[in-house]
């Protein structure tokens, strides 16, 4: 019998779906850590875009 459409047994997510969810963290985890180290690079420690160099300039006044 069904019930608004929904079936007596029930269709998998989760399972086949699990390698694009933990691709998904990986990456994000990836590019945080990557941008992180990016921000805190000599290269790029007085560049105006850096959110961390404007703290360091608001905290030295």
């Amino acid at each position: 019998m069904s019930f608004f459409g929904l079936r007596a047994w029930s269709t998998p997510v989760f399972r086949p779906m699990f390698p694009f969810f933990a691709g998904g963290v990986i990456t994000f985890c990836l590019i945080a850590k990557l941008q992180n180290a990016m921000i805190q690079a000599p290269e790029y420690a007085n560049d105006p875009r850096n959110p961390l160099a404007k703290n360091k300039q608001q905290s030295a006044h």
